[in-house]
């Protein structure tokens, strides 16, 4: 078992926790991934630009270079698992280890239970929970190599709470979630820390695209802030995380929602049940 009296301690007062490390970040072409792999950079990191759309992780990837960080790109399609070979195969080729699996990948696919197709429901899991499982086992040889290695998933409030037409995307997230938890238990001997990100309405192109813009202002007046969240706010959290900052936190769900989730229990009629993704 690895003991964090064994690994080397970064002192994050004089330098980045992040520098020197190397990330695959999965779904890095737009959004709450692309804010991560540029908050990763930003801090002294080495990031592996990954997206089903390889022309948005290299625009990312070129962007992150232009300011001098390091990253170059790959197209992944999470639910391949030659995809995922090729994208670990490059990481440590490139780069000579892997450090950091921070996954942002997701399939929405609004619908409720007794309309969702067998399908529908087999897709929405096979990304958003196989996929997870299988970037995990294909990083886990090179993880385990690392003083600092660590798993950020990014989940969903509607893992935990559900919402009117979820009927195949929280149930997944759901699965998400404790599928992380077991990983962090079955993990922790190989000095591998998991973790999950859930976050709230976040103004990022998916969820525009999913969400009416009427539907996305009057969400923000539900929200304790009393705004959506912004891609670089989750990115922060899941950079933390998967930092040695935090290297004695594991096994863990966090809730990046501006106190979204803690406002639907004080509805006077319980928990309210929006009628498209929360994130």
């Amino acid at each position: 078992m690895k003991h964090a009296d064994h690994a080397p301690r970064i002192d994050s007062m004089t330098h980045s926790p992040i520098e020197e490390l190397t990330a695959l970040v999965v779904g890095g072409g737009s959004g709450m991934g692309e804010a991560s792999a540029q908050a990763f950079a930003a801090n002294g990191g080495s990031v592996v630009v990954a997206d089903l759309d390889g022309d948005r992780a290299q625009r990312v990837a070129t962007g992150i270079a232009s300011h001098g960080g390091e990253a170059i790109a790959v197209r992944l399609d999470v639910s391949n698992q030659e995809h995922i070979d090729a994208a670990v195969k490059r990481t440590v080729a490139r780069y000579g280890k892997l450090d950091v699996l921070i996954n942002t990948s997701a399939l929405v696919t609004p619908a409720r239970l007794e309309d969702v197709s067998l399908d529908t429901w087999q897709r929405c899991f096979r990304v958003n929970v196989d996929g997870a499982l299988m970037l995990a086992r294909t990083c886990l040889p090179h993880l385990r190599r690392s003083a600092f290695a660590s798993i950020v998933n990014v989940g969903s409030l509607a893992g935990e709470h559900g919402y009117a037409k979820g009927g195949a995307y929280g149930p997944s997230k759901a699965a998400l979630l404790t599928l992380s938890r077991q990983m962090a238990l079955e993990w922790a001997a190989y000095g591998v820390r998991v973790n999950v990100v859930n976050p709230g309405t976040i103004d990022t192109p998916m969820s525009r695209g999913a969400v009416r813009r009427e539907v996305l202002s009057e969400r923000a007046k539900t929200i304790p802030m009393g705004r959506l969240g912004e891609p670089g706010e989750v990115a922060d959290l899941i950079a933390f995380l998967a930092s040695p900052a935090a290297s004695y936190i594991t096994a863990q769900a966090f809730n990046c929602d501006g106190g979204l989730s803690q406002s639907m229990f004080s509805q006077p009629m319980g928990v309210p049940q929006p009628q498209d993704p929360i994130s």
